[in-house]
């Protein structure tokens, strides 16, 4: 098996635009947290990736040191774009992402399927 492969979904939490530090403390990290699409959740049971349900959703969160660099994030049409064009929630994504051999993922490339559009969320929930 490759030690690289995609998995898509929605985006619930984007930290790629701002880097998270968890309680402020350690190495800051890039973080994209989705929402599993049905084929991507077949690939993530199958190569034992760590994945977290979440009411009728199953999650996953793919990270990368700050000191490896910005990941490469491209639009639907195969464009460079930046992480700018991501938006915090709701796009639809596919990433390549490589593995450990404890279940974690890592961000490769992200690539922006579909964007969110302000319908999508109610900005009162946050």
């Amino acid at each position: 098996m490759s030690k690289y492969f995609s998995i898509s979904g929605n985006v619930v939490f984007n930290h790629v635009t701002v880097p998270d530090r968890f309680k402020g403390v350690g190495e800051p990290t890039y973080k994209l947290t989705i929402n599993l699409d049905d084929d991507s959740l077949k690939i993530a049971e199958k190569r034992k990736v760590k994945i977290k349900p979440y009411k009728d959703f199953m999650q996953v969160t793919a990270s990368r040191l700050v000191e490896f660099g910005e990941p490469e994030v491209y639009n639907a049409d195969r464009e460079l774009v930046g992480k700018e064009h991501l938006s915090l929630f709701n796009d639809k994504v596919t990433m390549l992402v490589s593995q450990d051999d404890k279940g974690n993922i890592y961000i490769e490339k992200i690539r922006v399927e579909e964007k969110a559009t302000p319908q999508d969320y109610d900005p009162s929930d946050f």
